[in-house]
């Protein structure tokens, strides 16, 4: 090999040691014990080679020698801990994820990762302290922080949570007073909260800032339907969705639902079996329920309730429903 290459591998050797000295926790350099420090920072520094050739498994492997030589690298079990979440080893990337708390509570991206885990297993109040956490932290630093209120605010929405839903989203159209998914959020969150008006009104403000923004036309349309209000309008707003997804499940079903209301049994039936070859619902369930027994075809009324019951248990009222067709045929 000439000079010109030999002193280029120095210059590329010494460019490394400066960028893992920047990368490396510095508190790793007070270890009494060098050559467990330098074996820690030689597989750390393999792992980091094989993460960015995206090589999770070797990664892991390298990581796991690091800790074990340098277990107070916080860096270094951050890494592990996010190439465990990556091979879906979820139980032992949280138990990282919290050794890299320990050693380094002000570290976010921790926190962030856990709130991702957790959310994925369903673990839902355990990820909305993680983004809490985070939002405490940033918030002081920086208030507009949209993305963590709208994963808190959809985690809160998860847990049945709404008032502490409305006020994340409500939070985040203060900052950005155009944004017709969030307004289409709050619409929703409004319904749940029995506050119809409120929720008809903003539904209306997201469709005129985003005329094409099919859920809010949905729901708005489905709103009036419900109520048995401006069905006129209501199927105006629901072909407008559909032109958008015509093969929306949902949508169809709010289709079906405004002919039952007209009192046009026929085409809602058509329209909430088409409904069901896209998504299996209960609501769809009921409608078709409800439908069929308007045409007096009692035995597939009671079927569909039932499909209803099995994928939602509990609904008292589909139990109602189904009980007064049996005692109707009882007393015949």
């Amino acid at each position: 090999m000439n000079r010109a290459g030999i002193t280029r591998i120095l210059v590329y050797l010494s460019i490394g040691v400066v960028v893992l000295a920047w990368a490396y926790p510095a508190t790793a350099f007070i270890y009494q014990d060098r050559v467990a420090l330098v074996k820690g920072l030689a597989h750390y520094t393999m792992g980091y080679h094989y993460d960015l050739l995206g090589q999770t498994n070797h990664a892991v492997l390298e990581y796991e020698k690091a800790a074990q030589f340098d277990p107070g690298g916080y860096l270094i079990h951050l890494r592990l801990g996010t190439g465990y979440a990556r091979l879906n080893m979820l139980s032992e990337a949280v138990s990282q994820l919290k050794i890299v708390h320990q050693l380094n509570p002000d570290d976010m991206q921790s926190h962030y990762l856990l709130a991702l885990i957790y959310s994925n297993q369903r673990q839902y109040d355990q990820a909305a302290l993680e983004y809490e956490t985070i939002l405490k932290r940033f918030s002081k630093e920086e208030p507009q922080n949209i993305e963590i209120y709208g994963y808190l605010g959809q985690l809160y929405y998860s847990q049945r949570k709404y008032d502490q839903a409305i006020e994340q989203f409500e939070t985040i159209l203060g900052l950005e007073p155009t944004n017709a998914d969030v307004m289409y959020m709050l619409g929703s969150l409004y319904l749940e909260t029995n506050q119809k008006d409120r929720a008809i009104d903003i539904l209306r403000k997201s469709i005129a800032i985003d005329p094409e923004h099919s859920e809010s036309l949905n729901t708005l349309g489905y709103v009036y339907a419900e109520a048995g209000d401006n069905l006129d309008e209501a199927m105006e707003l629901i072909q407008r969705a559909l032109a958008i997804d015509p093969e929306n499940g949902a949508y169809l079903d709010s289709l079906g639902w405004l002919y039952y209301k007209k009192g046009m049994y026929g085409k809602a039936l058509e329209n909430l079996l088409l409904a069901d070859t896209f998504v299996n619902d209960p609501v769809i369930y009921d409608h078709l329920g409800e439908t069929c027994h308007k045409l007096n075809r009692t035995d597939e009324a009671v079927k569909y309730w039932k499909r209803s019951l099995e994928l939602l248990p509990g609904q008292e009222t589909i139990q109602q429903k189904i009980e007064s067709i049996d005692n109707t045929w009882v007393s015949k």
